[in-house]
């Protein structure tokens, strides 16, 4: 992987800071290969969170690391169809079902 995508993942994940840059993404980048070692690169740039967090030192603690863990369960998750009936329901048959409720909302959409 480049560094640019790497950049790009640490700006999706985490604040950069406007000062010490140098010692930000030294900091940071070892943090992402500590990461890395535990998870997939390609799960790391489609992993969400509801924040930016300051520092990747939070995904790579203990306090994390059981969401982390969560989240990659579900990245790898695979269903084994072998255990589930495959049901064919055919073609479809009958109408669709149109609500009573299509009493327009206002005038304007009582003319469209």
């Amino acid at each position: 992987m480049t560094l640019k995508n790497r950049k790009e993942i640490l700006a999706r994940l985490i604040e950069i800071p406007k000062q010490g840059k140098r010692a930000f993404w030294s900091r940071e980048m070892m943090f992402l290969k500590k990461l890395e070692e535990r998870y997939s690169l390609e799960f790391l740039q489609i992993v969400t969170f509801p924040k930016k967090y300051d520092s990747l030192a939070y995904l790579v603690s203990e306090a994390l690391k059981e969401t982390m863990d969560k989240k990659w369960k579900n990245f790898n998750f695979k269903v084994d169809f072998s255990k589930y009936d495959v049901h064919n329901i055919g073609e479809k048959s009958g109408k669709d079902y149109i609500s009573d409720n299509n009493k327009p909302k206002n005038t304007k959409d009582l003319f469209k």
